[in-house]
């Protein structure tokens, strides 16, 4: 698994980010898969924000976290990414923490 933390200012646009997922250096095939991510404080808290994930490249393994304007309290919260394969198998490569902080200017 791998990890990395995101810094976002509240409001502001967050800009798109691209993923690819090896497995043994062969490209994972999301065909009919689903990708899922959701902020929360802590693991059995609330769902605070679900982001936009698009599958990119099916077969090339590529997905993006979608452009979208981020604006909840600003806080730390926790976040992994999951893929729901076709066939019912579900991963989790990519967690991490993604701090909102505030703006001065509004």
């Amino acid at each position: 698994m791998q990890t990395l933390s995101f810094t976002h200012k509240r409001g502001d646009t967050f800009e798109a980010v691209t993923f690819k997922i090896n497995i043994d250096s062969v490209p994972m095939d999301l065909t009919g898969a689903t990708v899922r991510m959701q902020l929360r404080k802590e693991a059995a808290a609330p769902v605070v924000f679900t982001p936009t994930i698009t599958i990119t490249d099916a077969d090339g393994g590529q997905f993006r976290i979608d452009k979208q304007i981020i604006d909840i309290n600003a806080c730390t919260y926790k976040y992994d990414i999951e893929i729901e394969e076709a066939n019912g198998d579900v991963w989790t490569w990519v967690s991490g923490l993604f701090t909102i902080t505030n703006d001065i200017t509004r």
